[in-house]
């Protein structure tokens, strides 16, 4: 691997499709015709969405109902249930603009508060673990503090389908990030913390019996990746970042302080205890902005299979 600012392979941000200036005619930074078609697309094909999916609304309203239970009526949850296809409408909408857009246009509508506890917790030198949900545009904004700040090592699952996996790796590396894949990323992660460098982990949906720890999440266990918390047994600081999209259509990523971990005689009960406090993060966030959280998932499907029955 190259040194903490290269990416293996001499790899340089991709500059997008367009020039900079016919981007910005397109999507500007504060454009209201892109800022329009935006909101237009988010509420007409969210709701043409909402009402034909039927199995992905019936997970959304259902992992609703699990997880709120009388603190929402049913009206409420359908009403939330009608924003989260909309957010991830307007999420596709600005995953498609990035493919056309210059970095400069990323690189202003991302909005980085907290960077100096991440920068705090790479002084140590071990490298630094950010673990992250899907909330708000998490793409879009790991994607814009990679150009704004430093490159990050994304550890994600490769896309089945092969175009997916080829637009994907190249929306995620553009900004000069690396992609390390999931299925077998254990010694790559271990080589970018060895260089002092970020690695970034989504830790907020199901994970097979063997492989997830037990965790509360909204009150019920669910099956949450270890990895970050077995880095932090090992002495890698373990940095919450989440993202939001603003009203103005920017998009915002918080760096928290390095979560604590308390090293005893007993390194399960140490690694649940961390898993645990990692997905409390997790829930606070989303409860701040539901409607921007991947309901349509089935977090509890290993530990109440019920729940997703006939869906």
């Amino acid at each position: 691997m190259g040194a903490q600012g290269e990416p293996p392979g001499g790899h340089r941000p991709h500059r997008g499709v367009l020039s900079p200036a016919s981007g910005a005619l397109l999507v500007r930074p504060g454009g209201r015709w892109g800022q329009a078609l935006g909101d237009f697309l988010a509420a007409a094909l969210g709701e043409v969405w909402y009402r034909l999916d039927r199995r992905h609304r019936e997970i959304t309203l259902r992992n609703l109902a699990f997880a709120y239970g009388a603190e929402l009526t049913p009206a409420a949850r359908e009403r939330l249930a009608r924003q989260v296809f909309r957010h991830f409408v307007r999420f596709a909408w600005e995953m498609a603009v990035l493919l056309l857009a210059p970095l400069t246009y990323l690189k202003k509508r991302v909005l980085i508060l907290g960077e100096e506890n991440l920068a705090a917790a790479l002084q140590k030198g071990r490298g630094a673990v950010c673990i992250a949900a899907h909330a708000g545009n998490w793409e879009y904004t790991v994607m814009g503090y990679g150009l704004q700040f430093r490159r990050v090592a994304v550890v994600a699952r490769e896309l089945d389908h092969p175009l997916a996996r080829r637009l994907a790796r190249y929306l995620r590396e553009r900004g000069g990030n690396w992609m390390v894949n999931k299925q077998r990323g254990l010694r790559e992660i271990l080589a970018h913390l060895k260089h002092n460098r970020v690695v970034g982990i989504v830790i907020d949906q199901n994970t097979a019996t063997q492989e997830g720890v037990l965790a509360d999440f909204f009150g019920h266990p669910a099956r949450t990746t270890p990895v970050a918390a077995l880095l932090a047994r090992r002495g890698v600081p373990v940095v919450p970042s989440l993202s939001r999209r603003l009203p103005d259509g920017r998009q915002m990523m918080i760096f928290f302080p390095p979560l604590p971990f308390e090293k005893t005689a007993d390194p399960e009960a140490d690694i649940r205890r961390q898993v645990a406090l990692q997905n409390l993060y997790i829930e606070a966030w989303v409860r701040r902005e539901p409607s921007q959280w991947l309901w349509l998932h089935r977090r509890w499907k290993n530990q109440f299979p019920e729940l997703y029955e006939n869906v």
